[in-house]
């Protein structure tokens, strides 16, 4: 009886089949308690494909929004699934799938995502489904790239010449984002360097803000410039000006001040060691005619040019210059006659004065004119050769230094007589006076006139003490 039942259990086909379905849902059951589902969300960058078809049309796509960033979901086995991380899929937007008859700006193009593993066992549910874009047009700009550069080099060395190359970098992409792009920008760190440095940088893009600009829809034609910094020895020199011209009559030229009085420049060593001062040329300040102080402001930068050096700090290239002007004091001293070194005079001759003193005008600064006492001033007469008689002769005068100056001629009136001569007869007296009492008269109005001389001689005497 037994053996007759198992040997129809063995040759039931049906209870053969329905035996092998309970085994599979059985090992199922064991699966799904030993390694049971889980879901996982990714957000993930769209890579958008084919972006020719639109710059054929001489437009690009600008991105509305973040639709770029693909949001999405798997469900799987856990064993697999926590294997799984943003990098394990493909997530694109092919462009060539496009259609512009869309209504509106804003168009969709679908977005295509798959698992580039396990992708038998997972199930990928999307929640971003298209990528929506505007078209807005291309837009291609040439910019010079600008050398810049961060940190200090070391102690005792510059920065020089700065160099990227290339150094013409062609950006295309919307409108929008180009025409925001004031300047492009390589950077070097010199930090601390002495010597020449250089480095492989990605150009910046800046705003009218100086604010980055990054955008993927901008393209490039160089990825990377190559940026050098040259580094030069330093040195202070002090600065060096004369000038030109004479100021008007009764001021003086009294030197110069500077603000900076000296400059830190930069330069090859060689060329450091020969530059003592920068110099500037006289003609560059004139002082004709001048009647008071005055200042000017140099640019230095063509003499440091010359000299094949720059200023460290290339804003410090502005040197203030003042031109120092003194007016000149007039004071006269009234120099007795007996004071009066007389030579060349004939022993047989006495020489005598119309006045008791003579009046001598002298123009100095003030802080000199204080010092000039009247005994410090010679006077000279020279009366060689002449014959008895009345004289008016210029007096030679020396004053104590070349800070004073003698403002007018000096003439002294004299008498000239020889002590040897006989007295005149009173007949040639009274011939004289019959014949010229006229004259006589005449005469005597101009020994007035002498004496006036004398009294006026007098009072600068007196005015003077």
């Amino acid at each position: 009886m037994f053996r007759k039942m198992i040997k129809h259990l063995v040759n039931n086909a049906g209870l053969k089949v329905l035996s092998i379905l309970l085994s599979v849902v059985l090992w199922m059951v064991v699966v799904k308690l030993a390694d049971p589902d889980m879901t996982k969300t990714f957000s993930v960058s769209v890579d958008i494909l084919n972006k020719d078809v639109v710059a054929e049309m001489g437009k690009v796509p600008d991105v509305v929004g973040e639709t770029d960033i693909a949001v999405f979901y798997i469900t799987g086995p856990r064993s697999y699934v926590e294997k799984m991380n943003g990098d394990d899929f493909n997530v694109t937007a092919d462009l060539s799938q496009l259609d512009l008859r869309q209504d509106g700006d804003t168009k969709l193009v679908p977005i295509e995502i798959s698992a580039r593993k396990y992708d038998r066992y997972i199930t990928i549910n999307q929640r971003t489904v298209n990528l929506q874009i505007t078209l807005e047009d291309l837009s291609e700009q040439k910019f010079v790239i600008t050398a810049e550069t961060t940190g200090t080099p070391a102690e005792g060395c510059a920065i020089g010449d700065v160099e990227v190359t290339p150094n013409l970098l062609n950006i295309s992409g919307p409108e929008s984002v180009v025409s925001r792009i004031s300047r492009v920008s390589a950077t070097i760190n010199v930090d601390g360097v002495s010597d020449d440095v250089s480095d492989n940088v990605v150009p910046v893009l800046y705003d009218e803000d100086n604010k980055p600009i990054t955008s993927d829809l901008l393209e490039m034609n160089q990825s990377a410039v190559t940026i050098r910094a040259n580094i030069l020895g330093t040195k202070s020199v002090p600065i060096r000006c004369q000038v030109s011209g004479t100021p008007a009559e009764g001021y003086e030229y009294r030197g110069l001040e500077y603000a900076p009085d000296s400059v830190l420049i930069k330069g090859e060593a060689e060329v450091l060691n020969s530059i003592g001062a920068i110099n500037i040329p006289e003609d560059v300040i004139n002082i004709d005619g001048a009647k008071e102080e005055s200042e000017v402001s140099i640019d230095i930068k063509p003499y440091l040019a010359e000299a094949g050096v720059s200023l460290v700090d290339d804003t410090a290239n502005q040197i203030a210059v003042r031109v120092l002007i003194e007016q000149k004091e007039t004071k006269v001293f009234n120099i007795p006659v007996e004071k009066i070194q007389v030579t060349g005079l004939n022993r047989d001759y006495e020489l005598s004065y119309s006045g008791s003193s003579v009046p001598v005008s002298v123009r100095a600064l003030k802080e000199y004119m204080d010092t000039l006492e009247i005994g410090s001033i010679s006077a000279a007469l020279d009366v060689t050769d002449l014959e008895p008689g009345s004289h008016t002769i210029e007096l030679t005068i020396t004053l104590p230094g070349e800070q004073f100056e003698q403002t007018e001629t000096v003439r002294v009136q004299i008498t000239i007589e020889d002590k040897n001569a006989e007295p005149e007869t009173e007949q040639d007296e009274t011939q004289e006076n019959a014949g010229g009492s006229e004259d006589e008269e005449d005469n005597g109005n101009g020994n007035d006139r002498n004496g006036n001389n004398s009294d006026s001689a007098d009072r600068s005497t007196r005015d003077s003490n």
